[in-house]
């Protein structure tokens, strides 16, 4: 990671100009130095106060309690850049110490402190999130497990139970999951007795209410609920409640918080990137969002912890919150090789309203989202032309990754641990309309998830749900889920399914009708261990159900095919997709026997042939072949060959980009054939033989 770090920070160096202005911020410096590295700035926003197009920002270490907020704008070539001096440990707190604690009752401590964030208040002991006052209460300080009370009846307004507690719930908030459990919801209660609980009422009649109501029996049950944010529910461990510029807390172990660091709450962000061309680099930060707002602006190398804790939202009319640690409401947004660990919602939204599009969330480690239980994801992405590339996503209560947007590549994320909370979604998620998306999953883990089980368990791993249209799902592999490897409902078309290897599943693929078509959905080279295929042209040679283990090693996550497998040589060429077999013909499944493995998540590695050479060799025969640099960075792509008559490049849906038939030893390809940025396939044909790698284009 320093390394990468290194190479971006001179990449963004180099780019300035050398009328470029360098500033300095300490926690030793002043507001009225001269933001010199020997008489730096106290605070970053005087630094902000200063920087224009081309000027870098340099933080030493410290913690800063205050927003990073640029005050003008970068330009192209010339971007305002804020980054950690010398790589040092920097911290942008949105939280304050809190530490004037006395004893209100037992164990319960008190201190004064103005909460101003509504809905985001909240109370952090040695960096982790503490409970509002609940009941029942979360006796293992998991919040997946949602230790809920189960409905035995209710209506629009009310749920019906037993053994409440008897105090008054008014003012508090219920949070109900239905028996469906596909979504939550979160309302204030009006009033309350042993036996019901009375709330805002929610229309039943409509989605998401409709089904996810006290009203509705699934799963042998009426759903279930928790109570939460009165005073007299402060009885056990980590919990907190504010009230009238006071702060209540019962500490963990029942300690004298007053020996422990207790934060909270005082700013909404930490980063907020409100100008153009701003990087961001390097800088972690702790309790807050980072809100992207303005055009061409990088957040990279940070780690961003707890940056959304927050009640759901208490009117809502749909099953997501546009809300997240990291927030991107602007195009051309890079987010990349940060760590975002903590989020009650998203850890990423991108919106896709507002003519948004060309967002780039790449070689991020994202863990601990969604805990409210709705539709929220670690990448929650709308926004068309996006581009999700080897991300490792882990925990959430419901889907890892959802794209609803077009034109997008979701590519060698590694993605586990998803619906902890919710039933019937998946670990990729995503649903339709009436339009094509144009959308290639290729290249990705999705793995080791399980529906709740006071729901019906449904954890599929690729879940093109309600009239998804227009995907290419290639060279995936779904093992270890509750329901089918890939589900698919309603009007499903122009869907093609090549080379996934599907394991340890309920059923390799599943569709829920409803009285709606399938159309053009093409099936080739995919392997399942049971089940059925479902499409409209599915090659009875090339896929194959077959419960015996194909795989080199499942516990090393070695799905190559081993020696003896069935898959080997069994399936057929796809230009584009399979172009850098070997053998007799492509294999069956997500890898080619023999062929290096490649390998999703943070720093993926693509694989491809065993043996690349590092100098093309003066030998005759072979085709030898050089192609740098990849990813491709700079205005040109070079390639150099030997005994090669004709070099084709397709992008990943089988088009071709760009050919060459000249017989010249070095060729220069400049980066404006490739339409958009991604992933291409380079092929290189010679007298006998074909080649081809995999470019990135960046």
């Amino acid at each position: 990671m320093k390394l990468n770090k290194l190479i971006v920070l001179i990449g963004l160096l180099m780019a300035h100009t050398a009328s470029a202005t360098n500033y300095y911020v300490a926690k030793s410096g002043a507001d009225t130095n001269v933001g010199t590295l020997s008489a730096p700035f106290l605070t970053i926003a005087k630094a902000s106060s200063m920087l224009s197009a081309g000027d870098t920002c340099f933080i030493m270490e410290g913690i800063y309690r205050e927003v990073l907020q640029p005050q003008s704008n970068g330009e192209a070539g010339k971007p305002i850049v804020y980054t950690s001096y010398d790589g040092e440990d920097v911290l942008i707190s949105a939280t304050e110490i809190l530490d004037t604690w006395e004893q209100h009752s037992g164990n319960i401590y008190k201190a004064a402190y103005t909460m101003t964030l509504g809905r985001q208040n909240m109370l952090f002991c040695n960096d982790k999130p503490m409970d509002w006052a609940r009941w029942p209460n979360n006796e293992d300080s998991n919040p997946y497990t949602i230790d809920a009370w189960n409905v035995t009846s209710g209506t629009a307004s009310s749920v019906e139970s037993h053994d409440l507690p008897s105090h008054s719930w008014a003012g508090g908030y219920i949070w109900y999951l239905g028996a469906h459990s596909g979504t939550s919801w979160t309302r204030e209660i009006t009033s309350s007795t042993t036996t019901t609980v009375n709330f805002e009422g929610v229309d039943i009649t409509k989605w998401p209410f409709n089904p996810h109501n006290p009203t509705v029996k699934r799963n042998n049950n009426f759903g279930r609920f928790y109570l939460m944010g009165v005073l007299d529910a402060l009885d056990y461990e980590r919990e907190w409640f504010y009230k009238d510029g006071y702060v209540y807390f019962q500490a963990p172990n029942n300690l004298n918080p007053s020996t422990l660091k207790v934060e909270v709450g005082a700013r909404s962000k930490t980063i907020n990137l409100n100008k153009t061309y701003v990087y961001v680099d390097g800088i972690n930060t702790f309790g807050g969002k980072v809100d992207i707002s303005a055009d061409n602006c990088e957040l990279r190398n940070t780690t961003i912890t707890n940056g959304l804790q927050i009640l759901d939202e208490l009117d809502n009319t749909d099953a997501q919150v546009a809300d997240a640690a990291v927030l991107v409401r602007s195009s051309y947004v890079t987010v990349s090789n940060n760590t975002i660990d903590g989020s009650s919602l998203n850890g990423v939204f991108v919106q896709g309203w507002g003519n948004k599009t060309n967002v780039n969330i790449s070689n991020n480690y994202i863990r601990n989202c969604n805990t409210v239980g709705i539709h929220a994801s670690p990448i929650r992405c709308s926004a068309p032309n996006a581009v999700i590339y080897g991300n490792t996503i882990q925990t959430t209560g419901r889907d890892g990754i959802y794209n609803g947007g077009s034109d997008t590549e979701i590519a060698y994320n590694d993605v586990s641990n998803c619906m902890l909370i919710n039933n019937d979604g998946g670990v990729f998620y995503t649903v339709g309309n009436a339009n094509d998306k144009n959308v290639v999953i290729h290249h990705n883990w999705f793995h080791d998830s399980e529906g709740p089980d006071y729901a019906d368990g449904r954890a599929a791993g690729i879940y093109l749900d309600n009239n998804s249209k227009g995907y290419l799902v290639h060279h995936n592999v779904v093992w270890n889920v509750t329901w089918t490897g890939i589900q698919m409902n309603w009007d499903n078309w122009n869907i093609d399914i090549y080379n996934n290897s599907i394991y340890e599943v309920e059923g390799t693929m599943g569709r829920w009708e409803n009285g709606y078509t399938l159309n053009d959905v093409v099936l080739k080279n995919n392997y399942g261990s049971s089940g059925e295929f479902i499409g409209t042209d599915i090659s009875a040679t090339s896929n194959l159900i077959d419960a015996t283990n194909p795989f080199t090693d499942i516990s090393a996550h070695d799905f190559r095919p081993h020696q003896d497998a069935a898959i080997i040589d069994a399936g057929e060429q796809i230009v584009g997709i399979t172009d850098d077999y070997m053998g007799a013909a492509p294999d069956i499944g997500a890898y080619e026997y023999q062929r290096t493995p490649w390998r999703p998540g943070v720093n993926p590695v693509m694989g491809g042939e065993e043996d690349v050479p590092t100098a093309l060799p003066q030998d005759s025969g072979a085709i030898n072949w050089l192609m740098f640099p990849n990813p491709l960075d700079a205005p040109y792509l070079k390639i150099q060959t030997m005994n090669a008559s004709k070099i084709s490049i397709y992008d990943l849906t089988g088009r071709k980009v760009y050919v060459s038939l000249e017989q010249i030893p070095e060729h220069s390809i400049h980066k404006e054939v490739f339409p958009s940025s991604g992933l291409y396939v380079v092929q290189i044909q010679g007298e006998n033989r074909t080649l081809s790698r995999k470019l990135l284009v960046q």
